[in-house]
């Protein structure tokens, strides 16, 4: 088996980064570091780069290094330009799912009052599952957020579709 493509996000891109964590693949993302680092750490644990930085992206094609360079607004279509070039999936595989805020695997909480005291009481009553950040201890679960990723995520999977079809790449 292949292994995942694993990403490295530039300062101006957070939110993918945290899309790509939930949709299970390791991302480093740092808001204060320079170009330099990217290009460098991307060299070092063989990352792709995604980017808005056209000269980012320049430098990372000149010294040999996988980049994306993304222009899309939209988060569907920016999902959907990434699934096209590192072939992601575009779908929450919650066995792979990651904490958006500091990319460590999420666990799923084999007993729901070990999180009792640290979701509010109604989430607590209303599921049954939880994942939790063993790093920062943050605590997830399937909510009323969870029909908009997937609405995006549908999105997503369509205009990749119309992507493949226009450019012919299955």
């Amino acid at each position: 088996m292949e292994s995942e493509p694993r990403f490295i996000v530039d300062n101006m891109l957070g939110t993918v980064a945290r899309w790509l964590r939930i949709l299970g693949y390791d991302t480093v993302y740092d808001d204060k570091a320079e170009d330099w680092m990217i290009l460098r750490r991307a060299q070092i644990e063989s990352r792709i780069i995604i980017t808005r930085d056209r000269g980012l992206h320049n430098k990372a094609l000149k010294n040999g290094l996988r980049s994306i360079l993304l222009w899309e607004e939209d988060m569907a279509e920016r999902l959907a330009h990434i699934g096209l070039i590192a072939g992601i999936r575009l779908s929450v595989d919650l066995e792979r799912t990651r904490c958006p805020l500091d990319n460590t695997r999420l666990v799923k909480v084999s007993d729901k009052r070990e999180v009792k005291d640290k979701v509010p009481p109604r989430v607590y009553e209303l599921h049954e599952d939880f994942w939790k950040c063993t790093v920062c201890g943050k605590v997830y679960w399937i909510g009323r957020h969870w029909r908009l990723i997937e609405k995006i995520l549908d999105e997503a999977r369509r205009k990749l579709e119309q992507y493949r079809a226009r450019t012919s790449i299955k």
